[in-house]
């Protein structure tokens, strides 16, 4: 039985090897992107390259986006001169796998729909490491039918695959993954503020911490970095702003308090005023240098 030919729009750090995955499993792959260097490489891997997301998404029986923000995607899926939606023929599906705002998602969704194609949100946790790995969670959203239609692609790509509810809930999943990650970095970086202050080796600090109650991904992985004067993006400073503005406007929208999330979005606003966005997530370790009057 052939694998269904799949399309995938955006191959960032995150997109590209995900998309390789898919490669390595067999599946037929079309791709498009803005940059040129990772069409390349999956092109002598064995893609095939799409001029536009149309083209790709009429030819596709998947399609996959991983996108850094709400304005791309509509434009990607919906408003551009070239967008996928209104190219997929029915019983297809869409797939978003980036984190966007549970309303747009809806929209898209909604719209999809009324031409006969199901909309899924699946956005991933793990990071560039685990996108590479193939150890990525997925939180997906949407039609149970499409669900598992599409779940041997997730597969390809990720390690655990969760279905949780109707379209949106999977951003929603992915938003409250959001403030554990943010808010666990600060405890991170405030622990190694610490442990640097009071004259510890950080490195045997990370790995005694990693080791007892205080482990975490963030601290075995980040604060490794941190230790190693390491601040290159496993995930980028202003993605996860992007993500936290999602997450505290979702939060407003209900009364729900995020006192800790609110506290993370404004220590990464100074990052962002100090041209370094497009750091990795452990540099709020500068910020807290700064405060503390040892940059």
């Amino acid at each position: 039985m052939s694998l269904p030919k799949v399309g995938f729009i955006g191959l960032g750090i995150m997109g590209r090897p995900m998309a390789r995955h898919l490669l390595q499993a067999g599946y037929p792959l079309m791709v498009h992107s803005r940059s040129r260097p990772p069409i390349d490489a999956l092109v002598a891997f064995g893609a095939r390259e799409a001029p536009t997301p149309a083209e790709l998404a009429s030819q596709c029986a998947m399609v996959i986006t991983c996108l850094p923000d709400d304005e791309t995607v509509r434009r990607v899926w919906l408003t551009g001169e070239h967008a996928a939606l209104p190219a997929m023929p029915p019983n297809t599906i869409a797939i978003d796998m980036g984190t966007t705002s549970p309303s747009l998602t809806r929209e898209l969704a909604q719209y999809a729909e009324q031409r006969g194609v199901a909309f899924l949100d699946a956005p991933v946790t793990g990071g560039q490491w685990g996108a590479e790995s193939g150890t990525l969670t997925i939180m997906v959203g949407g039609e149970r039918d499409a669900y598992e239609r599409a779940l041997p692609v997730f597969q390809a790509m990720g390690k655990k695959v969760v279905y949780v509810g109707e379209s949106g809930k999977g951003q929603l999943m992915k938003l409250a993954n959001q403030i554990a990650v943010a808010v666990g970095m600060l405890a991170v970086a405030e622990a190694l503020l610490f442990a640097e202050h009071a004259g510890l080796d950080l490195s045997l600090t990370v790995e005694t911490l990693s080791s007892g109650a205080a482990g975490s991904w963030a601290m075995e992985n980040l604060g490794k970095r941190i230790a190693q004067d390491d601040l290159q993006p496993g995930f980028m400073v202003k993605l996860l702003q992007k993500d936290l503005q999602i997450l505290l406007n979702e939060a407003r929208s209900t009364a729900t308090p995020l006192l800790g999330s609110a506290l993370v979005h404004q220590l990464y606003c100074h990052l962002e005023r100090s041209g370094e966005a497009q750091l990795g997530t452990q540099a709020l370790i500068q910020v807290l240098r700064r405060l503390s009057g040892h940059p």
